[in-house]
């Protein structure tokens, strides 16, 4: 391979790499926000996955800085900057840093405990299933008590009508009576 190959190449790699740190960081970015993913395969610590993608896939930073940080720029800061600073990390950082607001800190992130979470809602839907089931009973004997409230009603209407005939029939009587008399 001669020097001006090797030139090239090298020209090429230092291109790709470069633009490669921001779409790495991207894509980082995107697995840490899967909950599925952090609760399967790092049982819901997101510490731990964190500093898994970290370890296995951003080596060569080596602590110069964190995935954390490198997350937090991707966030805050447009693609166009980083392109301005043609994706060079430091220079990134160091401007994504001077752009906020003097004395601002970065916010707390607040840490969820995604078991104690999980805990809780399988507790509360097993207290809803225990209601659930409840009010299904009271519902189905409610529909059992009504429907033979209707049924005593028909019979209770069956015998007005078979008692207003015969009070009808006891007046034509007197009537009758009344009349002879």
């Amino acid at each position: 391979m001669t020097t001006k190959q090797c030139l090239m190449e090298l020209k090429k790699l230092a291109a790709t790499t470069r633009e490669n740190i921001y779409r790495r960081v991207e894509l980082a970015a995107t697995v840490l926000g899967d909950l599925d993913w952090i609760a399967i395969e790092h049982g819901g610590d997101d510490l731990k996955a964190h500093d898994a993608v970290q370890n296995e896939f951003f080596p060569d930073l080596d602590g110069y800085v964190s995935l954390g940080k490198l997350i937090d720029t991707y966030r805050n800061f447009p693609r166009p900057k980083w392109e301005e600073y043609r994706f060079n990390v430091a220079a990134v950082v160091a401007a994504y840093d001077e752009q906020r607001a003097p004395g601002e800190e970065r916010a707390p992130t607040t840490r969820t405990a995604w078991k104690q979470v999980a805990e809780e809602r399988t507790e509360e839907l097993a207290r809803s299933k225990a209601k659930l089931a409840v009010m299904e009973d009271l519902s189905s004997r409610q529909a059992a008590e009504v429907s033979a409230l209707r049924d005593e009603n028909a019979r209770l209407r069956g015998e007005v009508e078979r008692l207003r005939g015969r009070v009808e029939e006891l007046e034509r009587i007197v009537h009758r009576d009344q009349v002879a008399a």
